[in-house]
């Protein structure tokens, strides 16, 4: 590993944060078309170039000048439910989305930032494509914020609203296409200050940190692409360079080591923006932006963010994240990565109504959404989504009234995954799952062990006969004395 090799302290590692997370609304930011990104086949495709213009300064920015010059024309896909006259640039923007807001005010509670007392929508320059219009609507909804991580005070520098870009789908011979159905999507954007003095791992566990304190709200979009980590780093006294889309959480040390050692290679580091690659290198993507790019939208008016609304949000505040983990550790006796597993699973909020509702081991259950499932699917190609609420809440049920063992669970999803219709009662029954007494299990070893055989055969066989019947700790304490 590189971070065994070099001395971060030593070489004066700095880095910055930016976390991006959609939010999970029903509508766009600025517009009524759904948020689901579900639909497939475009109704039209339009076809736009873009130029650069100056900044109400008369100022250019260099990474849009730079795009400018690549002379690329955009083909933006459009879709009948998700993208509308709005989306497309062809009218004037909605006002903002209520929703949205009220969560990037909860999110900035969370991070303990200060609001601020009037939302002014800036549109921020952006000519690569991925906006049809050329710029970005983004607003500052809170400041001067922090977290706490290992009794240190991480500066949150700024918590924004913005919209998603477009999704691209491909380039070819200087023609790029998006898919317009992603843009306008709220987002929100998280900065911190420079982090220093901090190893890549500890960076990533910083950002893991802040993506879980904001998933506290329950309205964070899940999958691929719903969450993306920017970063600026630099040693020494170089210039920093900027990484586009580190899509992977655990990716984020790796980038972060790579590009330590590209920058330790170079005898002289330049100010660009570079892209993350799915195996932790980066590419060049374009000059580093500068403050040029940003200029007031005249499209929406300020909003005002009043007291009352400011203490209602207060009082609905969720418990963060962080504390549940703290409580999922101490309470429910979960190992830290389980715990952090269960976190991220889109099965959190079931876990918690199982292990409150019923008398099992929360440690079963955990494993059962984070691992059990994911070795079935991998495995065994277990179609996990088959599998209902009202499955693992009588599976769970049936566990904590003893009608069968954890080491049944496998085989019960496996059978309801095929036959989702039915129950778990019947899989039990039909699998032949009902718990065997000590005396039944006695008589098979009696039966099984003979003369010379070893301890892991013997338990290999026992097990073979009564496998989702009873606790393996069972058969190999039952199999060892009998072998004495």
């Amino acid at each position: 590993m590189l971070e065994e090799k070099i001395n971060y302290k030593k070489i004066g590692l700095k880095a910055g944060l930016e976390i991006h997370l959609q939010l999970d609304t029903r509508n766009k930011l600025f517009c009524n078309c759904s948020t689901a990104i579900k639909e497939r086949e475009p109704m039209m495709v339009i076809k736009r170039k873009q130029h650069v213009v100056q900044s109400e300064l008369l100022e250019t920015d260099l990474a849009a000048q730079y795009e400018f010059m690549r002379n690329r024309t955009f083909y933006y896909q459009v879709f009948p439910k998700e993208v509308c006259l709005i989306c497309c640039d062809e009218e004037p923007p909605l006002p903002l989305n209520q929703e949205a807001l009220e969560i990037a005010i909860q999110i900035a509670l969370l991070l303990n930032c200060s609001l601020v007392e009037e939302i002014h929508v800036m549109r921020k320059t952006v000519i690569d494509g991925s906006t049809p219009m050329g710029f970005q609507r983004t607003m500052v909804i809170g400041k001067d914020g922090f977290i706490k991580y290992k009794g240190k005070k991480i500066p949150i520098t700024h918590v924004s609203l913005e919209e998603d870009a477009a999704a691209i789908v491909k380039e070819e011979n200087g023609n790029v296409t998006y898919r317009l159905n992603r843009l306008g999507v709220p987002l929100v954007e998280i900065g911190t200050g420079l982090l220093v003095n901090f190893s890549p791992k500890e960076i990533e566990e910083i950002a893991y940190l802040i993506g879980i304190t904001c998933k506290s709200t329950g309205k964070i979009k899940k999958g691929i692409g719903a969450i993306r980590q920017d970063l600026n780093v630099s040693i020494k006294k170089d210039e920093r360079v900027e990484i586009k889309g580190v899509q992977e959480l655990g990716l984020l040390a790796k980038v972060i080591e790579l590009e330590v050692k590209r920058q330790l290679a170079l005898p002289k580091v330049e100010k660009e923006t570079r892209a993350a690659l799915p195996d932790g290198t980066t590419k060049y993507l374009r000059p580093l932006p500068g403050a040029a790019r940003l200029y007031p939208e005249t499209d929406v008016v300020p909003v005002t963010i009043s007291k009352e609304l400011v203490e209602k949000i207060k009082k609905e505040l969720p418990e963060p994240w962080t504390k549940k983990l703290s409580r999922f550790k101490s309470k429910l006796k979960l190992s830290d990565d389980l715990a952090k597993q269960i976190l991220r699973s889109d099965y959190l909020e079931l876990f918690e109504k199982i292990v409150e509702r019923e008398k099992v081991r929360p440690p079963v259950v955990a494993n059962t959404f984070v691992n059990t499932l994911k070795d079935l699917e991998k495995r065994e190609g277990v179609e996990a989504e088959n599998l209902s609420e009202k499955h693992f809440i009588e599976l769970f049920k049936a566990l904590a009234k003893k009608k069968i063992v954890k080491e049944a669970i496998p085989e019960i999803l496996k059978y309801l995954a095929k036959k989702p219709s039915d129950t778990v009662s019947n899989a039990i029954k039909e699998l032949n799952l009902k718990p065997i007494r000590i005396s039944e299990l006695n008589k098979i070893v009696k039966e099984v062990i003979t003369p010379g055989m070893s301890f892991e055969k013997a338990v290999g066989i026992v097990m073979s006969k009564v496998r989702g019947r009873i606790d393996a700790e069972v058969v190999m304490k039952v199999v060892k004395e009998a072998m004495k």
